[in-house]
């Protein structure tokens, strides 16, 4: 019961996030601005679809930093199959409340593939969210740097600061308890639940698979390079996304600010971030001149193509479904209960 409650109560927040963007756009008397950007990007098919389909390049260099941080646990899953579990596991992340589901589907599905190395596959499936908020912070720091006197001309770019830098602090302190090896050693608290504990036992098991992750030859920094390079992909997605509506940004501009609102984005209050995304991108970038019309489209667009792919992989997933006669929900539903 508690599940659903939260289930309606995240769709509720996105459903009422839009519709409040919706109604103060029309109150404004710019819904036909909205509608012109629409009919903008319709004309615009090109980029429209290259935006789109762009988007799996990003799909691809996410399965093959999942590819390594698992051969680095000597489990060589192979690309196909990576690949269809990520889909599925993207599908269930768009349409499941929480974007942890899709990982919770995916470490249920690599677990069965591979039996006898449940913790540590499972655990790479986590490690990869962790590499990939990783590539997004050192996208976010660089363009902080070099575009600091930019991030302090604006009251909303001043507010995105504070926002990078605490996130940049926060993830410091976390890494630094993550990264050091002996750390549940020191704590005794943690030896005694690895003793006495089947839950200690595996917290020190996943514990000693991210570094084996982390400290195999080049892994660490391929991972992160991917993961860099996968967030500047989707950054330019959402250039040829922009462009199909008209917005006259910079290539540099989009880099400033959409790493903030991918950020903001990944915060799991609503299903795939609906109206996060597009809170963030109405208020940063209104600081470009770029009106709330067009934010709002562009913002509804990245979650369109997002969609798409998504509902792809549905259709992967039902295949796999099909063909295996295996289905994850229930068991994904008895780790979330």
């Amino acid at each position: 019961m508690k599940k659903k409650l939260l289930t309606l109560l995240q769709l509720a927040i996105g459903a009422g996030l839009i519709t409040f963007f919706f109604i103060n756009i029309a109150h404004s008397g710019k819904l036909g601005e909205f509608k012109n950007a629409m009919h903008s990007a319709a004309g615009n098919w090109q980029f429209l679809a290259a935006g789109i389909l762009a988007y799996i390049l990003c799909i691809l260099l996410c399965t093959t930093r999942w590819v390594l941080l698992l051969k680095a646990q000597n489990v060589s899953l192979g690309f196909p199959r990576a690949l269809v579990l990520y889909f599925i596991g993207l599908f269930f992340s768009s349409f499941m409340p929480g974007s942890t589901s899709g990982d919770i589907i995916k470490a249920i599905y690599v677990a069965r593939e591979v039996p006898d190395k449940k913790t540590e596959v499972v655990s790479t499936v986590f490690i990869d969210r962790i590499i990939g908020l990783v590539g997004l912070l050192i996208l976010a720091v660089v363009t902080m740097i070099f575009r600091f006197q930019f991030f302090l001309s604006y009251p909303q770019t001043r507010i995105a600061l504070g926002f990078n830098i605490t996130l940049l602090l926060g993830s410091i302190v976390g890494f630094f308890v993550i990264f050091r090896h002996n750390i549940l050693e020191k704590w005794s608290f943690f030896s005694r639940m690895e003793g006495q504990t089947r839950l200690g036992k595996i917290i020190t098991k996943a514990y000693s698979a991210f570094h084996a992750c982390i400290n195999h030859p080049g892994v660490l920094w391929k991972t992160i390079a991917i993961s860099t390079v996968n967030h500047v992909v989707f950054i330019l997605c959402s250039v040829l996304l922009g462009t199909s509506l008209g917005i006259n940004m910079s290539v540099l501009d989009y880099l400033t600010v959409f790493p903030v609102i991918n950020a903001f984005a990944s915060i799991p209050f609503t299903p795939g971030g609906l109206g996060m995304r597009e809170g963030a991108a109405i208020f940063l970038l209104g600081a470009l001149n770029v009106s709330t019309s067009n934010a709002l489209a562009v913002s509804l667009l990245i979650y369109t193509s997002t969609l798409f792919w998504s509902l792809i992989g549905g259709i992967i997933y039902i295949i796999f479904v099909y063909k295996t006669g295996y289905d994850a929900r229930k068991e994904m539903e008895a780790v979330e209960e």
